[in-house]
């Protein structure tokens, strides 16, 4: 009996042990389920957002799961970010602009700013609110109706452009846009092969841009595996399910506007230019004539400082000599004459900006050319505020015209180009003029404050190399000076004066001084104390200006400019030929 009851007394509970493992592993399942079950959503969801990066901005499309497609219709002021009163949408060869036009009257203005970036021709003078265009052959005003102002900004209607730009461009509403294109290289093209929609995202779920139909045509800006971005045949842009893109194609499009505007042919030289500019104060000066070309071997232009604008309306004063011409002609040299803004108390951004008087001041030079028999006109227009840059380069491009029916040169003188003289815009210069100049010296200056040379090598090479990243070499001449500067040095004070070669000489022998050759300069270099005060001197002279001159004619330039005549030494004259003989 007693055993009997023990065996009993383990066998039971032993059972019901066995119930109660099951009964808590089926709970623990039933409480795993959710768990695991929540897992795989969290997964499922991560690759669905893994594949909408890969395949398309919210797209669940990679792993083939199925996307309700939808048909709400996008806000289109918001999706290209215009708001109330912000004007005209512009898309300028499939690209939304953040400039607006303005539709008026059923006709559209873009900013002139625009228009300029097509072709740099159009010039507005606020001064007497008039709208030009300059060809190479004419200049265009526009009419009252052909532009208006909003603000500060000017706009100029499409229907007047079109006669300039080869374009073309087409007008549409909700929202209002004005669809261009300038440019023509072939694109990629596709026909739909199936009714679709056009969407703000690459993905179906995405608002809807426009809908499309069947045989539609797009072209084809970007694409990915799921989607491509593309411009309908209504100037939108968005995005396009690839699945219901036809064959692609490459395809040209025909501009609606075709301009062919005329070439810049302009008077430049078949050969060398040697030009040696005559520096003349008054009309006794003309009488130097023979003495400034005396040891000038090999000069083939001379350019005497006869002009000057002498007052804001655009009148000039000359003290020209017919005479002075044909000596110089029978002599074998061209005229240029040389025209400058600082003679007389004239306020450049005044003349320059108002049409009629840069008008005047146009006519009254080419009376001029023709009143003495002169071969070009040498502009020379120093120190112009950065404001007066755009007036500028229209009073180049209208003077270029004149010139040109005239057969005259017009070269223009620059100094050496650094960021502050960027709005003498050398690169207008050299398509609107037959020769651009470098000043090339002044480096140093009693206004710097600082002893230095007058045209260091690396000076002249800057100016050269800059230049030429505008302007063509054949079009480039760089001038060289026949003078330097006398430095001295006392206290805190620092003070020059301009003096020519021979004398540069003289001053060092009456000093027993020798200059020594400064290869970082290129130049022969003194430098000497006196009577408790610091000389210094870089001089030009043969050996400086064949260093100048191999540069210059290792970039292949036009010619050279020598300022200024009867500052040189006979010598010089022999190196010039060396690098550029008469032709």
């Amino acid at each position: 009996m007693r055993l009997d009851t023990e065996i009993e007394t383990r066998t039971e509970p032993s059972r019901e042990s066995r119930r109660g493992r099951r009964r808590r592993r089926r709970r623990r399942r039933q409480q795993l389920i959710p768990i695991v079950v929540a897992l795989l959503l969290i997964v499922i969801v991560a690759l669905i957002g893994l594949g909408g990066k890969l395949f398309g901005e919210g797209s669940g499309e990679g792993l083939g799961l199925p996307v309700a497609e939808s048909k709400e219709k996008a806000d289109l002021n918001a999706y290209y970010g215009i708001t109330p009163g912000d004007g005209e949408l512009i898309i300028l060869n499939h690209q939304a602009r953040e400039e607006r036009g303005i539709l008026q009257n059923g006709i559209s203005f873009v900013p002139l700013s625009m228009a300029n970036e097509w072709e740099e021709i159009f010039y507005y003078d606020a001064n007497e609110n008039r709208l030009l265009a300059t060809t190479a052959e004419a200049v265009h005003e526009a009419a009252g109706t052909d532009f208006l102002l909003s603000g500060d900004s000017v706009y100029v209607s499409m229907e007047w452009l079109k006669q300039f730009i080869t374009m073309s461009f087409a007008a549409y509403e909700s929202p209002s846009r004005l669809v261009i294109r300038t440019e023509w290289e072939a694109e990629d093209r596709a026909d739909l092969a199936a009714d679709t929609m056009l969407r703000t995202k690459g993905d179906r779920r995405a608002q809807v841009v426009e809908e499309l139909k069947e045989g539609d045509t797009v072209t084809i800006l970007s694409a990915n595996e799921l989607f491509s971005y593309a411009e309908t045949e209504h100037g939108h842009l968005g995005y396009l399910d690839n699945k219901k893109l036809g064959s692609h194609r490459q395809e040209t499009s025909k501009p609606a506007f075709t301009v062919s505007l005329p070439p810049y042919n302009g008077n430049t030289r078949p050969h060398n230019i040697v030009l040696g500019w005559h520096n003349i104060v008054s009309r006794d000066g003309n009488d130097s004539f023979e003495e400034a070309v005396s040891v000038a071997q090999g000069m083939n232009v001379i350019s005497p400082t006869w002009f000057a604008v002498s007052d804001d309306k655009g009148n000039v004063a000359d003290i020209a000599s017919a005479d002075y011409v044909t000596k110089a002609h029978a002599a074998g040299l061209e005229v240029w004459g040389l025209v400058d803004n600082m003679s007389y108390p004239v306020d450049s951004n005044v003349f320059l900006s108002h049409t009629a008087a840069r008008q005047t001041l146009e006519a009254n030079l080419i009376a001029l050319a023709g009143q003495y028999g002169l071969d070009g006109l040498n502009i020379d227009f120093e120190q112009l505020p950065a404001e007066a840059g755009d007036d500028f380069s229209q009073f180049l491009r209208e003077l270029s015209i004149l010139c040109r029916q005239k057969g005259l040169v017009l070269s223009v003188d620059n100094y050496v180009p650094k960021e502050y003289t960027s709005h003498y815009r050398r690169d207008i210069q050299g398509r609107v003029c037959d020769y651009v100049i470098i000043m090339g010296y002044d480096e140093h200056t009693n206004a710097g404050g600082e002893a230095g040379s007058v045209a260091s090598i690396d000076f002249v090479t800057e100016g050269i190399e800059k230049t030429l990243e505008d302007v063509p070499p054949e079009k480039v001449i760089n001038g060289i000076p026949f003078y330097t500067r006398r430095w001295i040095t006392e206290s805190d004070s620092v003070d020059s004066v301009a003096i020519g070669m021979a004398e540069a000489q003289a001053f060092l022998k009456d000093n027993g001084q020798t200059a020594v050759w400064d290869e970082a300069a290129c130049q022969n270099v003194a430098h000497f104390e006196k009577n408790g005060a610091a000389y210094s001197i870089w001089l030009e002279d043969a050996q400086s200006i064949s260093a100048k001159l191999s540069v210059m004619k290792s970039h292949d330039l036009a010619g050279v400019a020598c300022w200024r005549l009867m500052l040189e030494t006979p010598d010089i004259w022999e190196v010039i030929r060396a690098f550029y003989p008469a032709e």
